[in-house]
C-alpha cells in the first residue's frame, strides 16, 4: 500500500514563529536603544561562593510580575 505525502501541518506555527521572532527583536533593539532597561543577571564565578536565597525572588519577581 502506497501512503500519500505527508501534508505539512501549520496551524497557525508559521504566524507565532513569525510574531515570537519580530517580539524578539523589538526588544532586542529597545534594549540597544536604552541599555537602563536591559535585564542584568547577577553572576558569582564558579567555587567562588553563592547566591543568597533571598536573591532568586528579587531576581524574578519584578521579571515575571511586571
Amino acid at each position: 500500500m502506497v501512503s500519500a505525502p505527508r501534508k505539512r501541518r501549520t496551524d497557525g506555527r508559521d504566524e507565532a514563529q513569525a510574531r515570537a521572532i519580530a517580539e524578539t527583536s523589538a526588544f532586542i533593539t529597545q534594549c540597544l536603544r536604552q541599555p537602563e532597561l536591559a535585564v542584568r543577571i547577577p553572576i558569582i564565578p564558579v567555587g567562588q561562593g553563592e547566591f543568597p536565597p533571598s536573591l532568586s525572588s528579587a531576581f524574578w519577581e519584578p521579571i515575571l510580575y511586571e
